[in-house]
């Protein structure tokens, strides 16, 4: 399918992708930072204080971390090649476009959408679980005062 380098409609959709995807790409790197605060917290406080209680649940939590940065980065390249396929369209470069493209964008918004909502549900169970080693760790220094 021909395009017509006239078309400001044409032209403004494109640019939207692009922008959204360049936006999905921040919203990764937030979601990355925020895997580097989880591992934080596990490793200053959960490691030490889970050692005969609780382990089972951090190995599962280092492990969900694990799985959603290996997706984080699948996406930024997926991305990126979104990217890559777009920017000749803006620049007036390339005058066809495929369904293709329109396919992959809305796969692509799908699997960011996935990915922030794990990010979310380990936010909130990983935060769950050490409000609760909190609340037993101030239980036994009462007790033991």
């Amino acid at each position: 399918m021909k395009t017509i380098a006239e078309d400001s409609e044409l032209e403004s959709e494109l640019q939207e992708l692009y922008i959204v995807s360049n936006h999905w790409l921040s919203d990764i790197h937030f979601a990355e930072d925020e895997m580097r605060f989880f591992k934080q917290v596990i490793n200053k406080y959960l490691v030490t204080h889970t050692e005969n209680n609780g382990s089972d649940e951090v190995k599962r939590f280092n492990e969900m971390i694990v799985q959603l940065a290996a997706t984080a980065l699948s996406l930024k390249n997926k991305i990126s090649h979104v990217l890559k396929v777009i920017e000749p369209f803006i620049k007036g470069k390339d005058d066809k476009i495929g369904l293709d493209l329109i396919e992959k964008f809305a796969a692509l918004e799908t699997e960011v959408k996935v990915l922030f909502e794990s990010v979310k549900q380990i936010k909130k169970s990983l935060f769950s679980f050490t409000e609760e080693l909190m609340r037993v760790d101030c239980e036994n220094f009462t007790r033991q005062l």
